[in-house]
């Protein structure tokens, strides 16, 4: 872990858990075993927020472990996901002014500190204000009334408020953060700690619908929303996807400050990329 002193105790955190049967169950991408793509990934992901903690004076903690998921690591291929739920429970991190959670299918592209862009309780990406040069965004609850309504059937049985999205964020039917990128200030881990629903209830009782929507992301969403907490939302270039764009290599795609290769067949574009030199952060 680095230790270098800063005014602020702050933590950047990653982990990549994979399960004994993922090949078998999600198959290979791109002809490679998705294990071996995963670990790559993550190793070119790890090593640039490494980097990129020391140019902000944060710690960094990368875990291939479950801990927080340990005793239900096996009941199902999605409870890995909610072992970010360990910024909120480990209490070791508890020291930490803020920490940052972030994917392992993401390279850092600046030197500009997340940590000082939002003083709010929680920030990140709201889901639909991320926009693509193809289409809209990611709000599929916004264009598709079927989504909408398993997102609500979802929500209504586990008590969590259906809460729309107003300028000056895109106008949207829900508030989804994506939780690929997330900062919780000390305050925001202790009270989502004793106010946070059981992600298990979340999961595994109620309404059984798309995974999508089961997952940890309208999990986090909706409790934030459900207790009220202050959540910030931050510009889309600290959560932007390159291959959304026309050209990924192109100065557009390449030049935001967090690049996010969301999506199983984006993941090799990464690692070609990295292959290729088009990472400032490592030369």
């Amino acid at each position: 872990m680095n230790t270098k002193e800063s005014p602020n105790m702050n933590l950047i955190f990653q982990y990549l858990i994979t399960n004994p049967d993922l090949d078998e169950k999600r198959g290979p991408i791109e002809g490679r075993s998705r294990t071996e793509v995963y670990k790559e990934m993550t190793d070119i992901s790890s090593r640039s927020f490494q980097i990129y903690a020391d140019q902000i004076g944060s710690d960094y903690l990368f875990s291939d472990e479950p801990v927080y998921t340990k005793n239900d690591i096996g009941r199902d291929n999605v409870v890995p996901l909610f072992e970010c739920l360990r910024v909120i429970y480990d209490e070791s991190f508890d020291k930490y002014d803020k920490v940052l959670f972030a994917d392992t299918d993401i390279v850092v592209n600046t030197d500009q500190n997340i940590f000082d862009v939002s003083d709010s309780e929680v920030y990140g990406v709201l889901e639909s204000d991320i926009r693509t040069e193809s289409s809209g965004g990611y709000n599929t609850w916004d264009y598709d009334d079927s989504v909408f309504r398993q997102f609500c059937k979802k929500y209504e049985w586990h008590n969590v408020p259906i809460t729309p999205s107003f300028p000056p964020s895109h106008p949207s039917r829900l508030t989804i953060l994506n939780t690929g990128v997330v900062v919780w200030t000390r305050e925001a881990r202790l009270r989502a700690r004793e106010l946070f629903d059981d992600w298990r209830w979340w999961y595994f009782e109620g309404p059984q619908v798309h995974m999508s929507i089961m997952n940890d992301q309208p999990y986090i969403s909706g409790q934030l929303m459900k207790h009220d907490f202050d959540l910030g939302t931050i510009d889309q270039t600290w959560n932007d996807t390159p291959t959304h764009y026309f050209n990924p290599d192109g100065e557009k795609a390449l030049g935001s400050n967090f690049l996010h290769y969301t999506g199983g067949g984006n993941k090799s574009v990464m690692i070609d990329q990295y292959h290729r030199g088009l990472f400032p952060i490592f030369r």
